[in-house]
């Protein structure tokens, strides 16, 4: 692989980490929004959900751009 390509893919991880942190934040700070200081609030199951959905793809993210530097490839992105 080119030296071109390799700094395109790694470019592209941690574009991917960057936004899926960003995703973990908006989701906790919309989650946020539903707890009172007296702890009675719950939360809807879709902002659960959503913050789930974006640890894992934080979690996955951070594991590829681990392996792009420990192995030099990635795993398929998702669509």
């Amino acid at each position: 692989m080119s030296t071109r390509m390799t700094r395109f893919n790694e470019a592209q991880a941690l574009e991917r980490v960057v936004n899926a942190a960003h995703e973990v934040q908006a989701a906790s700070v919309a989650l946020q929004q539903h707890f009172s200081p007296d702890g009675d609030a719950q939360p809807p199951m879709l902002k659960l959900v959503r913050f789930e959905a974006a640890i894992l793809e934080l979690s996955t993210a951070r594991a590829d751009f681990d392996a792009l530097f420990t192995f030099g490839q990635l795993s398929p992105m998702p669509a």
